[in-house]
């Protein structure tokens, strides 16, 4: 794989995932606001997500040229992760799902081999900025690290506080303990 064909992969994902998680605050917040917000939350912090991915694409291309491999990801199941999206998106698009199956899929998706993708990324631009003698940016990228801890805390408290399925409630706890 090539760094501008994983960085085409994590943008592809992140959008879809921010689509995703705004479709179930349409799709689930009709049953509380404070459910619509926090879908809405999910939805905002997969942009951001984008977004950054997008700024970190120049910084690595400028460092390592777009054509370089990226070797480190070659056995990442891509289609896996795609096939797993597209199952996750036909279920919110049929618009017969319970607030429980969100939270099972946000659990999935967020625990998912993408995080690897997208955090591997992450690695990558602190390289690349390293490389460029900005090494302010490098600011951005702990606060982003820090950010993904927070997108992770806010799925464990809204699954705590609206799942009624204890076993989801575990499973965000354990989300959460390997994102610590």
């Amino acid at each position: 794989m090539t760094l501008g064909e994983l960085f085409n992969l994590c943008q592809d994902i992140e959008l879809r995932q921010a689509k995703l998680y705004a479709a179930l605050s349409l799709r689930l917040g009709s049953v509380d606001e404070r459910i619509a917000r926090f879908w809405e939350q999910m939805s905002t912090e997969e942009w951001q997500h984008y977004i950054l991915v997008d700024f970190g694409r120049s910084l690595c291309v400028d460092a390592f040229g777009i054509d370089s491999a990226v070797p480190e990801l070659s056995d990442v199941p891509v289609q896996q992760i795609t096939d797993a999206l597209d199952a996750h998106e036909q279920k919110v698009d049929s618009g017969e799902i319970s607030l429980d199956e969100a939270f099972a899929i946000a659990i999935a998706i967020e625990g998912s081999e993408a995080d690897a993708i997208y955090m591997h990324l992450l690695s990558i631009m602190r390289k690349a900025i390293e490389q460029s003698d900005q090494p302010y940016l490098i600011d951005r990228i702990v606060q982003v690290e820090k950010d993904m801890i927070s997108h992770v805390d806010g799925l464990v408290q809204a699954t705590q506080r609206f799942a009624k399925d204890p076993d989801l409630i575990r499973k965000a706890h354990r989300l959460k303990a390997e994102h610590s």
